[in-house]
């Protein structure tokens, strides 16, 4: 008698190693943070002419990233130390402190290349609102710290 050779228990399997192997790989090829370039202009009396914290924030996971996606400024500064103690490995904080009228600019952004699902920015303003910036895949970023609130500038947009 003449026996079949099982192809579809052998694609079966050979599917399931590929899909497990990428599933294995993918903390090690995930989204990784591009950003190599970052330009920091804080104006003249922002803030009520006080300093700025600002916390630069990479997560690994994308649900920990939602998560602090959804947090104010207020929120976030006030719960960071206990996020820092509960996803130490998960969590990368770089933390600034800007002053009214300073111009900084960062060629070797600190979390470049770092593995992360997403990153945002907070920045600890006097005045109630979200002063949060989610950021993508930049290379280059600039930021504007007006009076009240923070912004994105466009590749066209006044940077000093």
């Amino acid at each position: 008698m003449l026996t079949r050779f099982p192809w579809s228990k052998i694609l079966c399997l050979s599917t399931a190693a590929v899909l497990c192997a990428c599933s294995l790989l993918t903390p090690i090829w995930g989204p990784r943070i591009e950003l190599e370039r970052l330009t920091l202009n804080v104006v003249e009396q922002a803030n009520d002419d006080a300093p700025i914290a600002v916390d630069f924030v990479a997560a690994k996971e994308a649900d920990l990233f939602r998560q602090i996606s959804g947090l104010s400024a207020r929120q976030w500064f006030s719960e960071r130390e206990q996020y820092r103690r509960d996803f130490r490995q998960q969590l990368s904080v770089w933390s600034l402190e800007l002053v009214p009228g300073q111009f900084m600019e960062v060629r070797d952004f600190p979390f470049a290349g770092k593995r992360a699902a997403g990153m945002v920015v907070f920045a600890d303003y006097g005045v109630p609102g979200a002063h949060r910036l989610r950021l993508g895949e930049e290379h280059s970023v600039r930021i504007r710290f007006d009076l009240k609130e923070m912004r994105l500038l466009d590749a066209g947009g006044d940077n000093r």
